[in-house]
């Protein structure tokens, strides 16, 4: 076992018998991750999905009008709620760092799909989306096995139920940036800490990355700052300027941009939001960061709808990780970094007033941070994994992931914060209604191929939790997931008017189902404003398209 349990980031080969399992999982994780990304477009016609289409707006902007402002494309496709303004200027309220990455995309769409809005701006946050989010998750999957290599038990477990089992999928699907900055936080990582070493284009490059990282989302600036003050006892002087040469690259672009955009260098967007309620959101605190709370930490790590440990309980083991292993032959400022970065963005967030991050499945704040949690849960797990009851708890804790994301990701992958366990609140009602992710596929050969990969995903899933184990083990953890299967499903949708009308929106209107669950909100619209909401909905649903 000892001489078997050996990391990455100390610098030490593993044995040929590790690399070799884990390359055999990695290649089904990475299959399942290619195969559902190919297959998904996510792109819903009425559903204005505000982080998305800011960045491809202002992609679309560059490469047809040479302009970072947005208001044509605002008024081309539809208004949303992600605008900062400036000058009477429109301008993305995002952090612009994935922008390069978004270029590509709408350029071969505006030249594929000109003179169609629609389908122009449908191909810019689909090729987008493959380039800014789902390569950078699969390349994050990749450099998280490397790290986790030396643990052939614990090492596939963790990578397989990252990819496929936490909300960090559902992200890869989306033009979002939390899988770039994984990416990129734990690429950074690496670079400091993954040789005895590093070379100084290593250390550049990884300032680099973290800088970029921070450029893309701003509060992702914390954890790697803990990343980089982390690695100062082993970079030295030259390697510091190397680091800090490396960082001003894309902190130089950002005052760029920002210039350009909003007359300083040191203007955020953020600082210039549009939207009445973020605007004021952003006057308290630090861009409305203020100071933890307890209800923020409580909600991001165990509220029912955006708890990190109820979507990902497998992030328990990075507790045990890094507590108790002290076999480790990493240095003592590589376990610093891996816990309290993760940990500092947790304590940062906490403070934000809207930590729950809106409509998406999990705490997606902290997705950039998952990375380096799962590579300290692949270190618990592989002491979890020695006992019996370990390896029946692990299978228990990786399948009520599995659970907890694909009846989501595959039905409507935005689900409001009012719906604890969406899982079982929300996505039954909307498969059972025939409502299925976008796609390529015509729905019959859709609903195939996503139950041939979810039923892949638990299997691969099981196995790994219970690896040289008697029949009985899995049996017992199947029986035991069932259960709490059982018992989640007794869960009542919320009945309260705002979660009874975000859920027929999103039948109605974004989702394309049957038509009527508006109209039988009648009964319960007792006010003029109720009453005004649901008419302006039906016939928003009943517009031409």
């Amino acid at each position: 076992m000892a001489a078997s349990a050996v990391a990455y980031t100390g610098g030490v080969s593993s044995p040929a018998g590790a690399r070799t399992l884990h390359g055999s999982w990695l290649l089904l994780t990475l299959g399942i991750v290619a195969a559902l990304q190919l297959v998904v477009v996510n792109f819903w016609p009425r559903f204005e999905s505000p982080n998305e289409r800011a960045r491809a707006y202002q992609a679309l902007a560059v490469v047809t009008r040479g302009s970072l402002e947005i208001g044509v494309e605002v008024e081309r496709f539809g208004g949303m709620e992600d605008v900062a303004t400036a000058g009477g200027r429109l301008f993305p309220n995002k952090a612009p760092g994935t922008l390069p990455l978004v270029l590509p995309g709408a350029l071969l769409a505006h030249r594929l799909a000109a003179g169609d809005p629609q389908g122009e701006l449908r191909l810019a946050l689909v090729l987008g989306r493959l380039l800014a989010a789902s390569l950078p998750f699969s390349v994050c999957v990749l450099l998280l096995a490397r790290l986790t290599v030396g643990f052939p038990r614990g090492g596939p477990l963790a990578v397989a139920a990252y990819a496929l089992g936490t909300p960090a999928l559902a992200a890869s699907l989306l033009l979002f940036s939390h899988a770039l900055t994984a990416c990129m936080l734990l690429a950074g990582f690496l670079l400091l800490f993954g040789s005895p070493r590093p070379r100084w284009q290593a250390r550049m490059l990884a300032g680099l990355l973290l800088a970029w990282a921070a450029v893309c989302e701003y509060p992702v600036a914390v954890p790697a700052a803990v990343v980089a003050l982390a690695a100062l006892p082993r970079l030295g002087r030259n390697g510091t300027v190397a680091s800090v040469a490396g960082a001003a690259v894309p902190v130089a672009l950002l005052g760029a941009y920002n210039a350009a955009c909003f007359g300083s260098p040191f203007a955020l967007s953020t600082a210039h939001e549009a939207f009445g309620s973020f605007a004021a959101l952003v006057r308290h605190g630090v861009f409305g960061i203020s100071w933890p709370t307890l209800g923020g930490l409580t909600g991001l790590l165990f509220s029912p709808s955006r708890g990190l440990v109820v979507w990902a309980p497998l992030v328990a083991l990075a507790v045990w990780g890094a507590l108790v292993r002290p076999r480790w032959p990493e240095t003592v400022s590589a376990k610093v970094a891996l816990a309290a970065a993760p940990l500092a963005l947790v304590v940062v967030m906490s403070g934000y007033p809207n930590w729950h991050g809106g409509w998406f499945p999990g705490p997606r704040y902290l997705l950039p941070v998952l990375p380096l949690l799962f590579a300290l849960a692949a270190r618990g797990a592989e002491s979890a994994l020695e006992q019996p009851w370990g390896r029946v708890l692990v299978a228990l804790g990786a399948l009520w992931g599995w659970a907890m994301l694909w009846p989501v990701v595959v039905s409507f992958p935005f689900p409001p914060e009012d719906f604890p366990l969406p899982a079982f609140t929300l996505a039954p009602g909307l498969l059972a209604d025939g409502v299925l992710i976008p796609s390529w596929l015509p729905p019959g050969v859709l609903a195939f191929v996503l139950a041939v990969l979810a039923l892949l995903t638990g299997l691969q899933l099981l196995i790994l939790a219970t690896p040289g184990s008697r029949r009985g083990e899995r049996l017992v953890a199947v029986a035991l997931l069932l259960g709490v299967l059982l018992l989640a499903s007794r869960l009542a949708p919320p009945r309260s008017w705002q979660a009874s009308l975000e859920r027929a929106v999103i039948h109605d209107v974004y989702a394309g189902g049957p038509e009527g669950a508006l109209e039988a909100l009648r009964p319960r619209a007792d006010t003029p404003a109720r009453r005004g909401t649901l008419d302006a909905l039906i016939a928003r649903r009943d517009a031409p398209r």
